[in-house]
């Protein structure tokens, strides 16, 4: 089935963008981020049980249901959103690269750079999209892992607040709930494919990791310096040193770069999607 997209490329999918956070995420909001996709699990579930007793494939079978002027105005607003959202997820990493490894790129070409990458991965399909997210799943969990293990020996618990604010708790899901709602475009009901297990295995499991990730910042760097850093969960990986490359960070901030490729890839596809169900409704 060349032209189906499976459970596991799915659930390998959303556990890369629902890790992106993480990088930009100030250290004091790691309570905030794992509610945050916590809920996002939970919507996902909501969403699985309404598309079995609607029996919906995917919201897109729903639009193409619509009366074709109507089509025709929405395609074309997701083919807008989805290449707005592509273009400023790629501006906020190529300014994160600016800052770090790509000192003397200007931001703009480090952006273009970043899309052009990611459409030669969109302009496949969908489905080879999210074939490339399972191999891409595994290296940065397992990196990840890794790194949270390594740096161990140097956390010291930090007193922190375990209250959470509702107004930050609803700019995390406000923030995120672009990115859910493009996912969300390409799952539902499939009697032969069933995506629940694995989405909300991986969707739990993101969730916990970003939640450690963030806080592991607050526990390496302590809350107050965490608090002053634009990039905590990337500067808080550089503790430790894996043989004889001494900035480890380097090696982290990759696997999250590759989160963030997910997120750009995935509104491309919405994008690359929205355009070829125009084209052939001109055709």
């Amino acid at each position: 089935m060349p032209d189906k997209i499976f459970p596991y490329g799915r659930g390998a999918m959303l556990f890369l963008i629902l890790l992106a956070p993480a990088l930009f995420l100030p250290a004091q909001d790691w309570l905030h981020l794992l509610c945050a996709n916590g809920i996002f699990v939970l919507l996902i579930l909501v969403w699985l049980i309404a598309a079995k007793h609607f029996q919906i494939p995917e919201p897109w079978t729903l639009l193409a249901r619509a009366p074709k002027g109507l089509r025709q105005i929405l395609y074309g607003m997701l083919m807008l959103l989805g290449g707005w959202s592509a273009i400023y997820t790629a501006w906020c990493t190529a300014s994160f690269l600016s800052q770090t490894a790509l000192k003397l790129w200007p931001i703009w070409l480090a952006a273009l750079g970043l899309l052009i990458i990611c459409w030669l991965i969109v302009r496949h399909g969908a489905p080879a999209l999210f074939r490339w997210a399972i191999p891409t799943a595994w290296i940065v969990g397992l990196v990840a892992i890794l790194s949270l293990a390594l740096s161990l020996p140097d956390w010291k618990m930090p007193a922190l607040s375990l209250v959470l604010s509702g107004s930050r708790l609803f700019k995390q899901i406000l923030d995120g709930s672009s990115i859910l709602l493009a996912f969300l475009l390409f799952t539902g009901f499939d009697p032969e494919l069933p995506q629940k297990r694995p989405l909300l295995l991986s969707g739990a499991f993101a969730a916990v990791l970003s939640g450690l990730i963030v806080f592991r910042a607050n526990a390496v760097l302590g809350t107050n310096c965490a608090g002053l850093l634009r990039y905590p969960a990337y500067a808080a990986s550089g503790v430790f040193q894996v043989g004889a490359l001494a900035r480890s960070e380097v090696i982290f901030g990759s696997i999250l770069l590759l989160c963030l490729a997910a997120q750009i890839t995935l509104f491309l596809c919405v994008m690359h999607t929205a355009y070829q169900h125009l084209r052939q409704m001109k055709g």
